[in-house]
This record gives C-alpha cells, structure tokens and sequence, in this order.
C-alpha cells in the first residue's frame, strides 16, 4: 500500500485500483494537502492500464466518508481562495468506471466527491448535509452535479435551506440505487470492492470506457459528443480481440477473460 502524503493510501487488488481518504481527523476533512494527494492517486489509477475499474473508499479506521473542507480558517480560506479541487469534480478524469463506497457523515467537499463517480455503494448509516450555504459561501460544481443527477427541485429543496438528510432520502430521490446499498452488518468497502472486481471479471474494459465516456458526455448536455465518441468506442471493440474473445467464450459455453486488447 502506497502512502501519498499522509493524506490517501492507494493499492491494487487485481485490476482494481482503490484509493483510500485518508484526510484529516476521524471524520476525513480535507485540507489543501488532500486535494494534491487525491489528485496524485488519481492519475496512477488514470494512468495504469492494469487498473480496470477504480474504488474511492474511506480508509480504515475513518468514521465518515468525508464531512468536507477542514474548517480551520487558515485552510479553509487557502481551499475557498486558491480554487483547490479534485480532478474528480472538474472533467470525467478516467473512462474507468468509479465505485464509491460511502458511510457515516458526507458532507460538502465529501458530498461533492460522491457525485463526480460513477457508482455509489452506501451504508444504510450514510448521512448527507449540503451546508455551504450555511457556511456562507457558494459551492461551484456540486449545484451543477447534484441538479444533473437528481433533478432541479430535488436538488434545490436539499441545498437551500441545507437539510440533514439520511438514506431514505438518497434512495427516493434516486441519488443511490436502491441495491447499491448494503447490510447494516457488512463493510461498505468489502461490498464496494467486490462489485468493482465483478466489473473487471465480467465486463471488456474497452466496451466499459466507450459506454462512460457517452453517458458522461450525454449527462451533461454533449449529445453529439456522445455519439461521436460511442461510434469510436464502437469501432474500437469490433476490432478488437477481447470482442473475438467474448464470441469464442460464448461459443464454448465459457466466461469470457478479457485482456483489454
């Protein structure tokens, strides 16, 4: 297990890359130090061909998911200033799929981390609070995530007045699959970690990208975009030897092993 900066632990476990919040204090509050660090483990996780499918978990030994920026004026104002952020919340950072797994408290910056992923995996005692307007400052992505992924009036009556909510709420307003959350007896991670290995043992990992990179890009209003890209991550795959594999398997009456070629 690699430590970056005292602030993310990241490992491989198969072709999973999992990148563990390892921030400040037991409730995970990220300081400038954080965003650097989490940015860092990004780009291996980007970068490794290896890595199939990536988890962005709490570490061990976290109580809570993330409850957001540290408050400490001095970082906070550092963060709110110098426009620090994750790769995760300004661009669809990897065609990888990304499985959050979420418990306790996410709030704010944490919150907004949760939306930038592909796939959220929750405990049934995650808790959510948007509370920037509270705080007296204006969140720039999370609005913009939040509002593509739950509707306008969902996303408005959570945000203003800034309401604690619970998973219930998450589930209704269909933010977190109803399936996607686990039993109050099993570790988020464990369950996260088991649904990304099933990506990379089921799924061609070229055909995965093509299909986040036209759902990425039709969320967010890019539909010819889209469509360009799902015909070149078609034309990729029908070329390709994992397709020729997937037919082969399917002949034999075998699962497929893919090799992303």
């Amino acid at each position: 297990m690699e430590n970056i900066m005292d602030r993310v632990f990241y490992e491989k476990v198969g072709r999973v890359g999992i990148i563990s919040l390892n921030m400040v204090g037991d409730n995970n509050r990220s300081d400038p130090t954080s965003y650097h660090a989490l940015n860092e483990a990004l780009l291996k996780v980007r970068d490794d061909e290896d890595v199939w499918a990536i988890v962005l978990q709490p570490a061990p030994g976290k109580k809570d998911f993330s409850v957001g920026a540290d408050l400490n004026k001095e970082n906070f104002m550092e963060i709110a200033t110098q426009g620090y952020g994750s790769y995760l919340e300004n661009d669809m950072t990897t065609p990888k799929p990304i499985v959050c797994a979420i418990h306790g408290w996410t709030i704010g910056e944490g919150f907004g981390f949760m939306l930038a992923c592909d796939i959220t995996i929750a405990h049934p005692d995650t808790k959510f609070w948007l509370n920037e307007s509270q705080r007296g400052i204006a969140p720039v992505n999370i609005p913009v995530n939040l509002t593509k992924k739950i509707g306008y009036s969902n996303a408005m009556a959570f945000m203003v007045p800034g309401d604690k909510k619970d998973i219930n709420w998450a589930v209704d307003v269909g933010l977190i699959a109803r399936d996607n959350v686990c039993q109050p007896d099993e570790d988020v991670r464990d369950v996260a970690l088991a649904y990304a290995t099933r990506i990379t043992e089921l799924c061609a990992p070229m055909a995965i990208q093509g299909v986040k990179a036209a759902a990425w890009e039709t969320s967010n209003g890019h539909e010819d975009e889209a469509i360009t890209k799902a015909l070149w991550a078609k034309e990729m795959t029908i070329e390709s030897k994992d397709l020729q594999e997937a037919l082969d398997a399917w002949k034999e009456g075998r699962p497929a092993v893919f090799k992303n070629e």
